[in-house]
């Protein structure tokens, strides 16, 4: 693409469905050129379908190779990479159910990890070349509440707790160049992923733990985002914004 655009561009991973979904419409709203990036073709053309300003990138987060090639086309389409938001993950349930310690497979574990925690590394070491050319960046990092409470998915807490000790090293390594890192931390949000299993008794729980009252949402967690990769989250870095309705307080 010639006579690349002075318009910011945002890469947003995991962006066919859940909160990775909002994200993406939330940035495109506020001004972003939006990279919809996700392993589920179907979902990015659904996406398509209903926010045709998009650009799309069909990627594996968790395979280097995918990672590496993808994110050179970035490069030779835009010329500039200002936000990143890692949005792709798997909770690694088992027949519906969040498997405990001792009933995972190794399997399962280290697709977790790859997903969740590797894939999150790929996109931000391929993506800091292209933010420090431009001296201003915005790394946010999907993590959870369960990164720092009991949840119950050894699997899945493990990879957003080192999701956490990850982003908190990078943002020291990338502050000198402009560039911000941050891990939005969500508590059980309504989206796809966890609808089915979202039974009356789950959802009842869900809420009795929340003193907000309420299960967050997609919308919850892109005013989230939308703030850390604002402006006015300058001199935020390497910290975790809770977004929880109350129900992990710090």
């Amino acid at each position: 693409m010639s006579g690349h655009s002075d318009v910011r561009v945002a890469l947003v991973t995991g962006a066919g469905s859940g909160i990775g979904r909002g994200v993406a419409c939330r940035l495109s709203d506020d001004g972003f050129r939006v990279v919809a990036s996700d392993i589920n073709q179907g979902a990015l053309e659904n996406l398509a379908g209903e926010r045709a300003e998009l650009t799309f990138l069909p990627m594996d987060v968790s395979q280097e190779s995918s990672v590496l090639a993808n994110m050179s086309k970035l490069a030779e389409d835009f010329g500039r990479l200002d936000v990143v938001v890692n949005s792709a993950g798997i909770l690694g349930a088992i027949d519906d159910d969040m498997p405990t310690v001792e009933g995972t497979p190794l399997a399962v574990w280290q697709r977790v990890q790859d997903v969740n925690l590797t894939g999150a590394f790929l996109v931000c070491r391929s993506a800091i070349p292209l933010m420090r050319q431009g001296g201003w960046g915005r790394i946010v990092n999907v993590a959870s509440r369960s990164a720092r409470t009991l949840a119950g998915n050894p699997a899945y807490s493990a990879s957003k707790g080192g999701l956490v000790a990850f982003s908190r090293n990078l943002a020291a390594e990338v502050a000198p160049y402009g560039i911000t890192a941050n891990c939005l931390a969500p508590s059980w949000v309504e989206t796809g992923l966890t609808r089915h299993m979202d039974g009356d008794h789950l959802r009842q729980r869900k809420i009795a733990e929340t003193p907000i009252g309420r299960i967050g949402t997609v919308e919850d967690m892109a005013n989230g985002v939308a703030f850390l990769v604002s402006e006015d989250a300058g001199f935020i870095t390497g910290t975790v914004l809770d977004v929880n309705g109350g129900s992990f307080m710090q």
